[in-house]
């Protein structure tokens, strides 16, 4: 993989514990990947140089920058370096990299695009791909699945809920396994995001699974996807270890 610098341009919170951060390459020229990819930060720390990856969240079209979301773990070496970056700072990366990627051969009747917290960010750089697939194949459906424990704590809901508006064959599913709900709103479901699989009527020869996550998350979906008869080339996994 290749080496290069990240300047910082600007961050923000997203939820009370996700930030979102826009870099551009340092050099000036624009960073080359495919949507569903990760780069790797290298944090120096106490003379230890720690790799921390992230997925690519950047909406391509819309910014030249490089964006990604990351969680805060209390204590943790890579969040809290990334949560106290001040604009203009730079950081070494190596990438892109990563299989979590919608094929040019892939023709899928259904995919089904599962995350828990900013294992969604692949999925939001995969909109305008989505976009042009929803248009290219007027059968072709796409569901974005999303667990969190609360509301508040849902990322990019609002982009995936304005796709779902302009796109009639996409539909965004936020699953919250300990919010009451209250005030439900037509994309919020009780429970964890692997409880979805039990009514969408999966089928192997059809659909086409990403999981992007928390490990046990994916572990757990794999295993239910394996029961129900989807071969490893049917389902692709991206799982994310937390920031420490």
């Amino acid at each position: 993989m290749k080496t290069f610098d990240l300047k910082l341009i600007s961050s923000k919170k997203i939820t009370p514990n996700i930030m979102h951060l826009a870099f551009e390459k340092a050099d000036g020229t624009a960073l080359e990947y495919i949507p569903g990819q990760f780069i790797t930060f290298l944090i120096d720390k106490e003379g230890q140089t720690k790799r921390r990856s992230y997925s690519i969240a950047t909406i391509p079209g819309d910014v030249d920058t490089t964006e990604v979301a990351i969680s805060y773990v209390d204590g943790g070496v890579a969040s809290e370096t990334m949560f106290n970056l001040q604009a203009g700072e730079i950081l070494t990366c190596m990438g892109p990299a990563g299989r979590l990627l919608f094929r040019e051969t892939d023709a899928p009747g259904r995919a089904i695009l599962v995350a828990t917290g900013t294992g969604v960010a692949p999925y939001r750089a995969m909109l305008p791909e989505i976009a042009r697939r929803l248009a290219a194949d007027e059968n072709l459906e796409v569901i974005v699945l999303l667990g969190m424990q609360y509301r508040a704590d849902l990322p990019y809901a609002d982009d995936f809920i304005a796709f779902a508006k302009q796109h009639p064959r996409f539909k965004f599913m936020a699953f919250l396994s300990r919010d009451e709900l209250t005030d439900q709103q037509d994309h919020e479901y009780k429970g964890y995001v692997q409880s979805a699989f039990a009514n969408l009527e999966l089928d192997p020869d059809e659909d086409l699974v990403f999981l992007c996550g928390n490990p046990n998350m994916i572990d757990d979906a794999f295993g239910i996807l394996t029961e129900e008869g989807f071969s490893p080339r049917s389902v692709r996994r991206e799982k994310y270890i937390s920031s420490n």
